[in-house]
């Protein structure tokens, strides 16, 4: 049983860690850069960025947040191994939050730009977009980061680090 509790524990922290870098990146990164270029190209870009996101590697780290440190979290019950529940809920609690963050809030803008058509003025669609989804790239961010905290944490109560 150990060896599922640990594997499940490593699993949580990685894909957690990797969608962690994912909007780090974007904030860090290509957030800023496109700041800088004119309103069609800003959508056109989100546009081709949200349709290519939408793959099995990314839904791997993403979906797998949420399910793997849920089941590190359930792995915790019972036994010799309670200290590491308390990590394991909050990491497990802070991914579910932002995986509800993104469903909730990023991928209706996401499909609210892709809908917005040639006939539509790039510089009104960028408007209803580009801070909000900021802003929510910002929150999720941030609940993964802590995430990623807490489930550091749970391996290291576990004593796998």
């Amino acid at each position: 049983m150990d060896i599922v509790r640990i594997a499940a524990l490593v699993a949580a922290t990685v894909t957690t860690g990797l969608v962690t870098g994912v909007f780090y990146g974007f904030q860090v990164s290509v957030l800023i850069a496109l700041r800088e270029v004119d309103d069609r190209t800003y959508v056109d870009v989100n546009q081709r960025i949200n349709r290519v996101i939408q793959n099995p590697k990314f839904f791997l780290s993403f979906l797998g947040s949420v399910v793997f440190s849920a089941a590190a979290m359930v792995l915790m019950f019972g036994g010799d191994r309670g200290s590491v529940l308390l990590p394991a809920a909050i990491g497990f609690g802070l991914n579910l939050v932002a995986f509800m963050v993104t469903g909730g809030g990023n991928v209706p803008l996401n499909r609210q730009l892709d809908e917005a058509g040639a006939a539509t003025d790039p510089a009104v669609a960028r408007q209803r977009y580009e801070r909000p989804w900021t802003r929510l790239n910002n929150v999720r961010g941030w609940l993964h980061v802590g995430a990623f905290g807490a489930l550091c944490w749970a391996l290291i109560a576990y004593g796998a680090v």
